[in-house]
């Protein structure tokens, strides 16, 4: 399978290389100092329980789509920032359009918005959504991923087809050569509102106070902080028709109590001095309580002040 992802970091990387190493003609799509780096280096991605080390082809979005034809791939995956996939898809959505063969868009970003995004700019039938589960991946140096953690794979079509379907398998087969496990999801919008009371409980809370998850779910006081995020999560999803109760709050919350202490995205990204996540992770549950007429205290509350004090520590290195 001819595989291009775009985002050569802890989660593109992981996938790239595994998909590299059963046999498929994989591409990375990187910029800046990574993009000149993998142009005449190596990418190495280190596991627990395995190394994959090797010279793989990667260019500029730009170069994609110049020296490319959309025919001549299978499946692109993009998995960088959710703040990027509206530009990643405009620019996409134009090479492709009036190609006979197009590639399928497979996301495997932080959200729940991404799909509805890539959908204004690919044919609907094309568009994938998944998501990553039991992994930890972190950019550790330029073209060195180190990760952790089983990894499960949640993909699933919004918009089911007999062709899609096809595909989804093939590539489950694919993956499944690899070390870790992949499902297909019949409802893979309930799975990435799942995720994100995950992702609500833990990401933006951890960053601000500078803390794993686990001594956070340890603690009487931080833990109900978790819970009411978590729970604010599972209630905005009653404005897009998801639908999630509040014991499905309570189930992830159990379940994540059981998971390994993470350091999650955003304090990475914090560290590195890069944007955060806040307005898709958050801010979608902040804007989708609102429509409902209530408030998000919690999640208002920590995005708020994670925000503020960012923002002032970034504007004091100017």
């Amino acid at each position: 399978m001819n595989i291009v992802v775009i985002g050569a970091g802890g989660i593109g990387a992981f996938y790239g290389m595994i998909l590299h190493s059963v046999g498929c003609d994989v591409k990375f799509i990187a910029r800046g100092e990574n993009l000149e780096y993998l142009k005449n280096n190596k990418m190495k991605m280190t596991h627990p329980n395995y190394t994959i080390e090797d010279k793989i082809d990667t260019y500029s979005l730009e170069e994609l789509t110049t020296n490319f034809k959309p025919e001549q791939i299978d499946a692109i995956f993009i998995a960088t920032k959710a703040m990027s996939t509206e530009s990643i898809s405009m620019k996409l959505g134009q090479w492709s359009k009036n190609s006979k063969k197009i590639p399928y868009y497979i996301s495997l970003q932080n959200g729940v918005e991404n799909e509805d995004i890539m959908e204004q700019y690919y044919a609907k039938d094309y568009v994938i959504g998944g998501l990553s589960r039991l992994i930890v991946s972190h950019t550790v140096g330029l073209g060195h991923v180190h990760c952790e953690g089983g990894v499960e794979t949640l993909l699933g079509a919004l918009h089911h087809t007999v062709k899609n379907k096809e595909f989804l398998e093939n590539l489950k087969n694919i993956l499944d050569t690899t070390p870790t496990k992949t499902i297909i999801s019949e409802n893979i919008k309930l799975e990435l509102w799942n995720k994100l009371i995950i992702n609500n409980g833990v990401n933006a809370i951890c960053a601000l106070i500078e803390e794993e998850s686990g001594p956070l779910l340890q603690n009487d006081k931080t833990s109900k902080l978790i819970y009411g995020l978590m729970s604010e999560a599972a209630l905005a999803s009653n404005a897009v028709g998801v639908n999630l109760t509040q014991e499905d709050a309570d189930k992830m919350y159990e379940l994540y109590k059981k998971f390994q202490s993470v350091k999650p995205s955003m304090w990475v990204d914090k560290e590195n001095n890069r944007d955060l996540e806040l307005e898709q992770i958050c801010g979608v549950v902040v804007r989708n309580c609102e429509k409902q007429g209530i408030d998000a205290p919690y999640t208002r509350t920590i995005s708020t002040l994670l925000e503020f004090t960012y923002n002032r520590s970034r504007n004091n290195l100017v």
